[in-house]
């Protein structure tokens, strides 16, 4: 199963991931969250679009010390990514918006 099918189906299922970050310039290694959305971001200033995931991190290496810190992840840098199925600790964060504009191409969401 791909990534993306993963984390669709942990959003499906309300279920926490753990993937591995490997984006050049953050702290790479195993991260464990909460997804929230998928979809296609497109980026104001070049038009580029990448995918994205928007996942509350709330186990594992982390560039900042906050913890549930609602963060966007490039899908295109996650690998290994595993749900976790007999977790039953998704909360939906307070900074998610469902109806946030840049969902305007999700693939999927809460």
């Amino acid at each position: 199963m791909g990534v993306i099918e993963t984390l669709t189906g942990a959003i499906g299922r309300r279920k926490p991931v753990k993937f591995e970050y490997n984006k050049p310039g953050k702290i790479k290694g195993i991260r464990v969250g909460n997804p929230h959305a998928v979809f296609v971001f497109t980026a104001k200033a070049s038009n580029v679009q990448s995918t994205k995931a928007h996942i509350v991190q709330v186990d594992g290496v982390s560039d900042t010390d906050a913890d549930n810190e609602f963060r966007m992840f490039d899908v295109g840098d996650m690998s290994s990514v595993e749900c976790l199925e007999d977790a039953d600790c998704f909360e939906l964060h307070e900074k998610y918006n469902p109806d946030w504009d840049g969902y305007s191409d999700v693939i999927a969401k809460v």
